[in-house]
């Protein structure tokens, strides 16, 4: 099926030769520092920056686990909204919070706030939803695309992606990944233009279009109340608190050029909601009777598409791969060089920290390909599980920061009780959601817990970690561990991360 037109197999080789091109490059400098690997030198233009948020946001978890449960059109929809006042947020309120404080790491800004053993614990949280969730939700993701796309088997093609992106990851770091995403967001253009074209050529197409959104909205699973809270906290945390954003945003020159930046990243958001609204609605107007995954490989293996736009779909998707894969590495490599090994090495020269940040990329590449095999024996039915728990967890996060920004009485201590709090309810809802046949749990509110919306239950863990806040905060006992310093916390912490590597690995075998 993989009979590519001369101009689709010239289009795929040029992206390649062009990546390469462009990572030499950038990668040719006289010395590498600290700040030129991790952050771009600190002088990152805004457009680069810009172009940078879009290509890295196309297979992150805030897009797949809303578009994959749920109404591709009318929540892609939503999505760009949400998305364009979440990039204003960023660039107006919270870029100048990072850029001042002069931090390497969200998790090194909790530790200023709060403490160090807010920090460890949420950089913890960090690396693993990275490796264990949200690496393994890319690979899954990808092999269905690549295989759906060329109908061939997507390990050869996903560990050729893996290999061009870690060399180049691993050679020039932040900057590397920063440049070439204008490479990849061009081609990822032209590939969604070329599509959105053919479908608006194809008789009453943009009339089709149109009337298939409203149906698209009105069928959804999610309530407004989801959308209306729950996706803007979603939204909130991937663009304001997520590590892949917020070291991006410290590699920009200025404050200024980090608000040029998110303005130019709120236009370009179009891109991912037409890569969701176009193929959910033509699979809905050529073939309304078949499930999604019949419609899409009959769309893809049929003469529906020309050979030369389906090389191009094909160098789209393997450019949002390979910078979801680029975003991956860079932020996990960051937080464990300087959340950790820095954090018991304070000594350790800047060529040591960057030699530790290669070596972790090269771990995690080695890692990643071990788990393509993996990733092509899951259900996405899992993933989609395991994005939720993402989601969950992000909202936890979310509550804290705000609330901690906002009120400063709010005491480090009573911030950790409240992660390790929400955790434990996060765990809980996700181990019921994985194991449990709720249809068959009598108490209301009981079933509520285990099966109610993801977005209405990440509003609830929004709301239960921002009052656990305010009451661990009144709790005597709370204050006068703060004066005396409280070591038992941090066995609660191991406890938890060992119970949540369990309960996923246990699922994934």
């Amino acid at each position: 099926m993989l009979d590519l037109s001369t101009i689709g197999v010239s289009l795929y080789f040029l992206f390649f030769i062009l990546l390469i091109l462009v990572s030499m490059y950038v990668s040719h400098a006289k010395e590498v520092t600290v700040d030129s690997y991790f952050f771009a030198n600190r002088n990152t233009h805004w457009l680069v920056l810009g172009t940078s948020f879009v290509t890295g946001s196309i297979f992150s978890p805030y897009i797949l686990g809303l578009t994959s449960s749920g109404s591709i059109s009318g929540l892609a929809i939503v999505y760009g909204i949400v998305s364009a006042i979440m990039l204003g947020i960023l660039g107006w309120f919270f870029a100048p919070v990072y850029l001042n404080s002069r931090t390497r790491t969200l998790p090194e800004y909790f530790e200023k706030r709060f403490n160090r053993d807010c920090k460890f614990y949420l950089s913890t949280l960090y690396i693993f939803c990275n490796i264990f969730i949200r690496l393994l939700i890319i690979l899954v993701a990808g092999s269905i695309f690549i295989n759906t796309i060329t109908g061939v088997d997507a390990f050869s093609s996903l560990l050729f992606f893996l290999i061009i992106t870690g060399t180049y990851v691993i050679i020039g770091g932040l900057q590397a990944e920063l440049y070439v995403g204008i490479v990849q967001v061009l081609f990822i253009i032209l590939g969604v233009a070329g599509f959105t074209g053919w479908v608006v050529n194809q008789g009453d197409g943009m009339r089709l279009m149109m009337g298939k959104i409203a149906p698209f909205v009105a069928g959804s699973e999610f309530t407004w109340t989801g959308l209306a809270f729950g996706l803007p906290i979603i939204g909130f945390w991937f663009w304001c608190a997520d590590q892949c954003i917020v070291q991006k945003v410290l590699s920009v020159r200025n404050v200024h050029s980090a608000r040029k930046a998110t303005l130019v990243s709120g236009f370009l958001q179009v891109i991912p909601v037409l890569i969701f609204i176009i193929p959910g609605i033509i699979l809905v107007t050529l073939f309304p009777n078949a499930s999604s995954e019949e419609a899409l490989h009959t769309l893809f293996s049929g003469g529906f598409l020309p050979d030369s736009l389906r090389g191009g779909l094909i160098i789209a998707v393997a450019a949002a791969l390979m910078a979801s894969f680029a975003s991956l590495f860079n932020s996990t490599s960051l937080l464990i060089t300087f959340d950790f090994y820095r954090s018991f090495k304070p000594d350790a020269s800047e060529r040591k920290l960057v030699l530790v940040g290669r070596m972790t990329t090269m771990i995690l590449l080695f890692y990643a390909v071990l788990l393509i095999p993996i990733s092509q024996t899951m259900d996405f039915n899992v993933c989609l599980k395991l994005l939720k728990s993402f989601t969950y967890f992000a909202a936890m996060i979310s509550a804290v920061f705000v609330i901690g920004l906002l009120n400063q009485r709010i005491n480090g201590v009573s911030a950790l009780l409240t992660l390790c709090a929400g955790t434990a309810v996060v765990v809980s809802r996700s181990a019921l959601e994985m194991f449990l046949d709720t249809d068959r749990i009598g108490n209301t509110l009981f079933r509520w817990f285990a099966q109610s919306g993801f977005l209405e239950f990440s509003v609830f863990i929004f709301l239960l970690s921002v009052l656990f806040m305010f009451a661990f905060n009144r709790l005597e006992w709370v204050q006068h561990a703060v004066k005396i310093g409280w070591n038992f916390h941090r066995t609660v912490f191991l406890a938890l991360s060992a119970l949540i590597i369990i309960v996923v690995w246990w699922t994934l075998l």
